[in-house]
């Protein structure tokens, strides 16, 4: 049998764009009717050409795009080549799945990084044979079976299936796992993938700054409760990040202070560091400084359970503010002070809230005023 020859295919676009096609010819086969028909693979890239090229940069940018799209296909091709010749690595390719998975989540350093992957670990146990190899699952069937799974048979705890935004989670730390193993040569090139459902945006609910004050102002027995999540409102700390918080990751110098500390969400183990500066008027809600290695908040629980909430609601309603209010519209009420009141960019924003992908802040924008969100954005 011939080596296959990849090509590289350019379609235009409505847009003015051109989208870069790796085609494949697989042969012939013959169809139910006995009709012989040609097997082609074809991959969209997921970058595209600039359209009649007129400036130095668009066409170095083209240029760049199709020594890129020449590699990938350089790639595609030694990998169809190593599968039709039987050159893979079998001693990986067969190597088990879920032993793999064992071993990347045992890497993990964030309790709750970690307990994430043991979660996804279970479904894949109830969808795949604990036997599974890396060539078996390798497959884009394999991976749609899985996401069927987690959409229509997943349940949670309580009984009830698993939300799209959850289902999207679980698939995507498998995908990871996968890219991870793919690295490490497990794997030659990644099948596992498809397209997922559209999430529901969740409502943001935040507190205004009238509200803030108003929060400030009302007592509250539980002062590590009430401290914490009015310190959240300044930090945009969640209430695990504030739950394993030390002494030590709270910096000071020159009239300026700040949180340094490392977060953890590879799977490979790889570190995190998040440093953001904060006003000096959340320290009130600090304490007196300790040692080093002591906690800043250490009565306070990991996760906010439905008793937390109740206590907080109840905090919520004496000081007359009727919304449904969470530890997470913490966040939600600092990245809205933060563009009300000090109008923040986008890009500021995103990294105030320690998000990697500027799309997770965005939707921030479209709860203030239109002219606000054109001059910010």
């Amino acid at each position: 049998m011939r080596a296959r020859k990849v090509k590289i295919r350019e379609v235009e676009n409505k847009n003015g764009t051109i989208s870069i096609v790796l085609d494949c010819h697989m042969g012939y086969y013959v169809d139910v009717d006995g009709k012989k028909k040609q097997n082609r693979k074809r991959r969209f890239l997921d970058f595209k050409l600039v359209k009649d090229a007129k400036t130095p940069i668009e066409k170095q940018y083209n240029k760049d795009c199709l020594a890129k799209a020449r590699l990938i296909a350089n790639k595609w091709e030694n990998s169809i080549i190593s599968e039709e010749y039987n050159l893979e690595d079998t001693e990986k390719t067969t190597s088990l799945v879920y032993a793999y998975i064992i071993k990347e989540t045992d890497r993990i350093k964030d309790k709750g990084t970690r307990q994430a992957y043991k979660t996804m670990t279970s479904h894949f146990l109830k969808h795949f044979p604990k036997a599974i190899t890396f060539k078996q699952i390798n497959r884009r069937q394999q991976a749609k079976a899985f996401y069927d799974y987690l959409t229509e048979k997943a349940l949670k705890k309580n009984g009830d299936n698993l939300s799209i935004k959850s289902a999207n989670k679980y698939f995507k730390r498998l995908r990871l796992i996968m890219k991870e193993a793919k690295l490490e040569g497990y794997i030659e090139d990644l099948r596992f993938d498809l397209k997922l459902l559209p999430e529901k945006k969740p409502d943001v609910v935040y507190l205004t700054l009238e509200e803030f004050r108003k929060l400030e102002n009302t007592e509250e027995s539980n002062t590590t409760m009430k401290n914490a999540f009015l310190f959240a409102c300044l930090t945009a700390l969640r209430i695990g990040d504030l739950h394993s918080l030390t002494w030590g990751e709270i910096k000071e110098e020159n009239d300026k202070i700040w949180y340094d500390r490392i977060m953890d969400k590879k799977p490979n183990g790889k570190e995190r560091r998040i440093s953001n500066n904060f006003e000096l008027y959340a320290k009130k809600y600090l304490g007196e400084r300790q040692g080093d290695s002591d906690k800043v908040f250490p009565a306070l629980p990991k996760d906010a359970s439905s008793k937390f909430n109740e206590r907080m609601n109840r905090w919520i309603l004496r000081a007359g503010i009727h919304k449904k209010i969470t530890f997470h519209c913490a966040k939600h009420s600092f990245a809205m002070y933060k563009i009300i009141h000090k109008e923040v960019g986008v890009y500021k924003l995103a990294k105030l809230l320690n998000h990697s992908d500027i799309r997770s802040s965005m939707h921030y924008y479209d709860l203030c005023s239109p002219d606000l969100k054109e001059k910010l954005m």
